[in-house]
């Protein structure tokens, strides 16, 4: 099968590089933007369905593409940004000066990246079961998510470690895709902004 995922637009709190995960926060005027240039990629894509993250900056891209594209729509728990536990809402240097310690790439799994956080090994697994479900809903699927969750989908489907994740640039509408068999997968493209995509070349 066939696989796109799309991180969601910019949202105010990309703009001010603060962690938002399990909270909501508005598109930025270039967001607005890049919205509408990201359903237009995933209607080109073709998929037979789409899924997405249900907070409402990739919930709403979702929606208006599947809606175009005449194809189901998925809304999955599971596809939720990782919980940034105390350093929701902070930036990094922030969280650094009050204290939330943060470790993205040498703790194990079972440790928190962020405090009071979810753990890597929580994350992983959710994203996993995502994983398994989008495999089960046709040969070409589009996935509307966020940065963590870009990340986890391509370190599961290539059989990366989990270190390996924050290894990954993912910018604001970018889109990647993989071919999937058996549950292991084969990178494509990567971080491809939204309108300049291989499959739109010359339409």
């Amino acid at each position: 099968m066939e696989v796109l995922i799309a991180r969601h637009p910019q949202v105010d709190a990309n703009l001010r590089g603060t962690f938002v995960g399990r909270t909501e926060s508005p598109f930025t005027d270039i967001g607005r933007a890049q919205a509408i240039a990201l359903e237009v990629s995933i209607v080109r894509w073709k998929p037979v369905s789409v899924h997405a993250s249900p907070r409402l900056r990739a919930c709403s891209v979702a929606e208006k593409a599947a809606h175009l594209a005449g194809v189901p729509l998925h809304v999955d728990d599971d596809l939720a940004e990782i919980d940034f536990g105390a350093a929701e809402g902070m930036t990094f240097d922030e969280a650094q000066r009050a204290g939330v310690a943060i470790d993205l790439l040498g703790g194990p799994p079972e440790s928190t990246p962020f405090r009071d956080g979810e753990t890597w090994r929580a994350f992983m697994d959710r994203v996993a079961l995502a994983a398994a479900r989008v495999e089960g809903c046709g040969e070409r699927v589009a996935i509307v998510t966020h940065g963590g969750v870009v990340r986890g989908l391509v370190t599961h489907w290539l059989g990366l470690s989990h270190t390996s994740a924050w290894r990954f640039a993912v910018g604001n509408a970018t889109l990647s895709t993989l071919t999937i068999a058996d549950g292991q997968g084969t990178l494509r493209t990567f971080g491809v902004e939204a309108g300049r995509c291989p499959w739109e070349a010359g339409e």
